[in-house]
């Protein structure tokens, strides 16, 4: 049965028109009809549905990260860290923690053509403490990134790892000259060593404090205290 389209010379179609057509059209007309006329409309609405779900998706997972730590010179650390710390640290529901192993003080080793990944690291914030050995404390030495142990830990922290903290050569990052400075605590047999996973060799823990969160930072020094008094 032939329809009859009394709007097709019109450039504005009707709803009321449209659906009028649309009556007289078998099934499989109506289906060609609608996606030849109409398939950039539902081009469209299937964007639009998807951005939208995209912006629900992003909004119910992002993850805004506010404190980083890394090892340097191995690969072995607890992952499920990045699950446990965030809680343990205070943080709201889209904050994170970040913890990253296997970058290596080796310049020739996990390099891109123009940086160490230390560096790439360093240059972009996200690094707030390390754990490592003495070839990696020299390493962040060398950059000039460690700040002085025995003015960022606590009284109660220092109290307990007293005669740990390490003297390293540091290079002065205002005329490459070099000082003698606390880079670095001695960790090794500690509960945080044990408690972070580390290899026995990752026996420094190096400040830096690069992204800046020092409310997360004295939350991550109140941990350190409560690890090693087994609370």
């Amino acid at each position: 049965m032939a329809y009859q389209d009394n709007e097709q010379e019109q450039v504005t179609k009707t709803w009321a028109g449209e659906k009028a057509k649309l009556a007289q059209m078998p099934l499989d007309k109506k289906i060609g009809y609608v996606f030849t006329y109409y398939w950039m409309h539902m081009l469209i609405v299937l964007v639009i549905i998807g951005v939208i779900g995209w912006f629900v998706h992003h909004q119910m997972t992002y993850i805004d990260y506010k404190l980083y730590g890394v090892v340097i010179n191995s690969s072995q650390v607890d992952e499920n860290l990045e699950k446990t710390l965030p809680e343990l640290l205070g943080m709201d529901k889209h904050e994170g923690f970040s913890m990253v192993a296997g970058l290596s003080g080796d310049v020739d080793a996990n390099s891109t053509a123009y940086y160490n990944q230390i560096d790439i690291y360093t240059v972009s914030g996200q690094m707030d403490f390390a754990f490592t050995d003495e070839a990696g404390v020299q390493y962040l030495c060398d950059l000039g990134t460690p700040l002085d142990v025995t003015k960022q830990l606590p009284d109660n922290l220092l109290d307990l790892w007293a005669n740990r903290e390490a003297t390293f050569s540091q290079r002065n990052e205002n005329d490459d000259t070099y000082f003698d400075n606390f880079a670095a605590i001695d960790i090794s047999g500690t509960k945080v060593q044990e408690y972070f996973g580390l290899d026995d060799n990752m026996c420094y823990l190096v400040i830096v404090d690069l992204s800046g969160n020092e409310e997360y930072m004295q939350n991550f020094y109140n941990l350190l205290y409560e690890i090693e008094i087994g609370e």
